[in-house]
């Protein structure tokens, strides 16, 4: 898997929630799982994305 760098500015989970187009809840379980990581306000996403983008489309295969 491919890791961007993109790096947005989020204050709490709820900004990244919106950013990223998941629930609070995964970004918790993201940053659990080290996917997510924080440099003070700057959060570095590339990677959750990508982990979001590669689960979506597991799933689908399973529907």
């Amino acid at each position: 898997m491919a890791h961007n760098k993109d790096v947005i500015l989020a204050a709490d989970a709820f900004d990244l929630s919106v950013a990223l187009g998941c629930s609070p809840d995964t970004v918790e379980d993201l940053r659990g799982m080290g996917v997510l990581a924080s440099q003070g306000e700057l959060w570095e996403v590339g990677a959750a994305r990508d982990y979001l983008r590669d689960a979506a489309w597991a799933d689908s295969l399973w529907h």
